[in-house]
């Protein structure tokens, strides 16, 4: 398509949005609007809903250098990027410093990562094929040198070493300084398919997300919290049970799955 084609429909979508404007709607006509969108969008889908992941990964905190909050952040945001159960657990540091010899998973989990802060280790320790890795913070402060150095760590730990991206975590580091060239202190998408594709060989999923009509469709579903989930729930039970063919995942007659 060329860009007068381009153009000319970026201008007749304009005109259409202008002519569907309403004009000076008071603020309980927008609330209105508002509430009939989420009404329709209940209906139709049932919301979003999710299914926790199998698994899990777990962080202990052994220093203090770092406020709780600012890892707890970092948790959280990795938590959020790659949909997997993390568990943040604070411990005290071992008397007389760390022994990496003795490092290991913790029973139940699957992959771990220390933070610690230790003089005589450097930045960060990673044995992969043991599934844990080691970030020590001794030579490093708050703000973007602990965020870029944890993000590093994670994802060398959960199974990626490289990414193809120059602005990536993943690039040559040799001390604290170099933390500052980086362009990024976030997660490429290269590195997190990595790591998921390495952490499901393990055990570690993801947890799932969809609308409620969809894991009814799918056979996961929950039992329904309200009106509209149980109108899908019958409604799906309804049109599988129509359609021979197509495999039933939830059978008429059946309750939702707890």
């Amino acid at each position: 398509m060329n860009r007068i084609a381009i153009a000319c429909m970026a201008a007749t979508m304009a005109v259409m949005c202008f002519a569907a404007k309403p004009e000076n709607l008071t603020a309980e006509e927008k609330e209105a609007k508002r509430a009939a969108a989420k009404e329709r969008m209940l209906q139709m889908t049932g919301g979003l809903v999710e299914k926790a992941g199998e698994g899990r990964i777990v962080i202990v905190n052994r220093q203090r250098k770092i406020a709780d909050g600012s890892v707890r952040e970092r948790v959280d945001t990795l938590k959020n990027v790659i949909r997997v159960n993390i568990e943040l657990v604070a411990d005290a540091r071992p008397e007389g410093g760390l022994d990496v010899a003795k490092l290991g998973v913790p029973e139940g989990a699957q992959a771990a990562m220390y933070i610690v802060d230790e003089p005589s280790l450097p930045m960060s320790l990673v044995a992969a094929e043991a599934g844990w890795g080691v970030l020590n913070v001794n030579r490093l402060d708050e703000g973007k040198r602990f965020k870029t150095e944890f993000n590093r760590v994670a994802t060398m730990t959960f199974g990626a070493g490289v990414s193809q991206f120059k602005g990536s975590t993943m690039q040559t580091v040799r001390g604290p300084a170099d933390l500052d060239k980086l362009m990024s202190e976030g997660f490429t998408f290269d590195a997190v398919s990595t790591m998921m594709r390495n952490l499901q060989n393990v055990g570690v999923t993801q947890t799932k997300r969809s609308t409620y009509k969809k894991a009814c469709e799918e056979g996961w579903a929950a039992e329904p919290v309200d009106s509209y989930q149980r109108a899908i729930w019958e409604k799906v039970k309804a049109e599988q049970s129509e359609q021979p063919s197509n495999p039933l995942k939830i059978k008429p007659g059946d309750k939702p799955k707890k």
